[in-house]
């Protein structure tokens, strides 16, 4: 059996306040031309279809388009999960109709993961889709207290697909987590404020493949058959050494075989230039992309007049400017940049907000009202 694995797509996306529709139009087309001329046996999509968990009318729009494409025209199975940055109740609409076209979108996770079951020469293959679940939620959901990290989540819902699954089929888990290990990027949102969001590898190992979702660059993780396909495209200036594309993954009678990465071009690459302005803007002159998605990082010293401006005459999509600074006194650097603070426990940033005002720390009862509270003004996002 054949397959192609991909993940994060955020459609819908606004990156420093450009939208990127029309790149994304660009690459699900490329990503049809892909499923049309390798002729996969089902197309997976872990998590993170939408940016928003209300998405906008392009976006909706771009999944529509997309489904009625390798769905209904070039009549793929299509197994779908909803990540941490979807609702799973909107992404779902309708799945109940969509399954008998083959085109499985499970949104909330359920008390008894159900199986997709394909069929290739040796068999059946079990697809167990696993939709984002965070411990809050799966302590509800499972009506149990002592679920408090996402590897317990992950474990209990492995439990139960273990107690089900027959010993002699293939099987395949489809998740949107993260494995402990692999890189990230700064376009990644946490999958939780205050507690620990990731899971150990091994309790993964007995599939044949682990289809992952959540982190944006492509990577396995715990052994070949556990990988992230990474994201359709560049979703910051983190990724601009990423080289983003699906992943074909190969199974036979025993299990997992093999696995291809298939690069996809985007309309538009996202670059760093670093130079002083009038040398950055002399080169942009002989730059055959300068259609580009630019962070310019200057080296120069003292103010300049309107870079920016400048910057956009030769390069339209300059969206980022860095100064970066050659030497700094006792080399300490100064307040934490945007990336740090967007990497950061909301829960640690609270605490040091506490300090700042009542020069103190917070107290255990304090500091776990506080993770409480986030964790439910999360889940509003969903």
């Amino acid at each position: 059996m054949r397959f192609i694995h991909t993940a994060d797509w955020h459609l819908g996306r606004v990156f420093h306040n450009a939208s990127l529709l029309e790149d994304q139009q660009h690459i699900l087309d490329q990503l049809i031309l892909t499923v049309e001329q390798r002729q996969p046996d089902a197309l997976i999509v872990a998590g993170d279809v939408y940016d928003k968990a209300i998405p906008s009318e392009g976006a909706i729009r771009l999944l529509e388009d997309f489904i009625q494409q390798v769905g209904g025209a070039l009549n793929v199975p299509l197994i779908m999960i909803s990540g941490n940055h979807d609702s799973g109740a909107r992404l779902s609409f309708a799945s109940g109709l969509l399954a008998k076209a083959s085109v499985h979108i499970v949104g909330k996770a359920e008390l008894e993961t159900r199986p997709i079951i394909l069929t290739d020469e040796h068999g059946e293959v079990y697809f167990y889709p696993l939709p984002y679940l965070s411990p809050l939620a799966a302590r509800s959901l499972y009506r149990d207290a002592d679920i408090k990290t996402h590897q317990d989540v992950i474990r209990r819902q492995i439990d139960c697909i273990n107690a089900e699954h027959p010993t002699d089929k293939r099987k395949v888990l489809i998740m949107h987590e993260f494995v402990g290990g692999a890189e990230e990027s700064d376009s990644e949102r946490q999958l939780t404020v205050g507690g620990a969001s990731q899971i150990d590898a091994g309790i993964l190992r007995d599939f044949d493949y682990v289809a992952m979702g959540h982190l944006h660059r492509p990577q396995a993780t715990g052994g070949d058959h556990i990988r992230y396909s990474g994201s359709l495209l560049k979703y910051s200036f983190s990724e601009v050494h990423h080289h983003k594309g699906v992943t074909e993954v190969v199974l036979d009678g025993d299990g997992f075989a093999e696995c291809l990465s298939v690069p996809l071009q985007p309309l538009r690459n996202m670059r760093i230039v670093r130079g002083r302005l009038e040398e950055i803007v002399q080169q942009a002159r002989l730059d055959a992309c300068s259609d580009d998605y630019i962070c310019a990082e200057l080296l120069d010293e003292g103010a300049l007049y309107e870079p920016m401006r400048r910057l956009q005459e030769v390069y339209p999509n300059t969206l980022e400017i860095k100064y970066v600074v050659q030497s700094s006194p006792q080399g300490i650097s100064g307040d934490k940049s945007f990336h740090e603070l967007h990497k950061q426990d909301v829960t640690e940033l609270f605490d040091e907000f506490y300090r700042h005002v009542c020069a103190e720390p917070l107290n255990d009862p304090q500091r776990q009202f506080v993770k409480t509270i986030v964790e439910q003004l999360e889940q509003t996002d969903h």
